[in-house]
């Protein structure tokens, strides 16, 4: 199965919707593919945000009410006994207050897309990081650095790649690297670990107000860069403009040691 079928099956797969034919196939496609098995989490994700908001809006009895009888003076004319047939059969049914119902969840629920805070890009890179700490998210390892960060690009239709250190000084080397989606944008997430403190770094378009609210900015001079920290939980962002991507490292090591990292990247560059 091909990335751009999975894709179209993974709503499906989250509603319960497959045949059994496509659910061993789908299933097969997640525990192969990285970047499918972010989409299938985020898609999950979003169901049960909106479960969870739908079951939190309770109408007041006062609008319940002006609805229904709203609806009940304008039904279409009928003649005859067809007229009290119809009536009397969504009287029985209960057809009218179940439409209002759905009625204000589909008025309230548009209300609530377009109202909902979208998920800053920054700090989700921090809760991935500390996903990755904890085993929550599962690394497919790979063997080859280059081949790994070609395949992220590729992922990516070659718009953008991910930045890449050279922390073997460290004794830290890039094992696994899978594509994040956050919204409507992804991140190409390469994952450092060895010897010492896990180390991510989260490549993706955009800008330095993708920095959270209340980041501490400071400004280079040697780099002539403005670089953005933040942190949550015991884990630090270090966030900055490189080229026409921007570059967040992610680690429990300080915002210090971090820019240390970038310039000594920069320097061997």
């Amino acid at each position: 199965m091909r990335c751009d079928e999975a894709q179209e099956l993974i709503t499906a797969r989250v509603d319960g919707e497959l045949s059994a034919d496509e659910q061993l196939a789908i299933e097969v496609h997640l525990k192969i593919c990285g970047p499918c098995r972010e989409a299938f989490t985020a898609e999950s994700r979003l169901k049960q945000q909106t479960k969870l908001a739908g079951r939190s809006i309770t109408a007041p009895a006062s609008l319940r009410r002006a609805i229904e009888a709203r609806m009940a003076g304008q039904w279409p004319i009928l003649s005859g006994r067809s007229s009290k047939s119809a009536r009397r059969w969504f009287a029985i049914f209960g057809w009218r207050p179940a439409f209002a119902m759905a009625l204000l969840f589909l008025g309230a629920a548009s209300i609530i897309y377009m109202r909902w805070p979208s998920q800053n890009i920054g700090l989700a890179a921090l809760a991935t990081h500390a996903s990755i700490l904890n085993g929550n998210t599962v690394l497919v390892r790979s063997g080859d650095p280059a081949a790994m960060r070609d395949e992220l690009a590729r992922a990516v239709g070659e718009r953008f790649k991910p930045v890449a250190f050279d922390l073997s000084i460290m004794k830290l080397y890039p094992v696994s690297g899978f594509v994040q989606k956050v919204g409507h944008r992804e991140m190409l997430v390469t994952v450092y670990q060895g010897d010492g403190p896990t180390i991510t770094c989260f490549t993706f378009l955009g800008s330095e107000a993708d920095a959270p609210g209340g980041a501490a900015r400071f400004y280079d001079a040697d780099m002539r860069v403005d670089f953005y920290s933040f942190s949550r939980g015991g884990v630090n962002g270090l966030l900055h403009r490189e080229g026409e991507v921007i570059c967040l490292l992610v680690s429990k090591l300080p915002a210090a040691d971090l820019l240390a990292m970038i310039r000594g990247k920069s320097a061997h560059a």
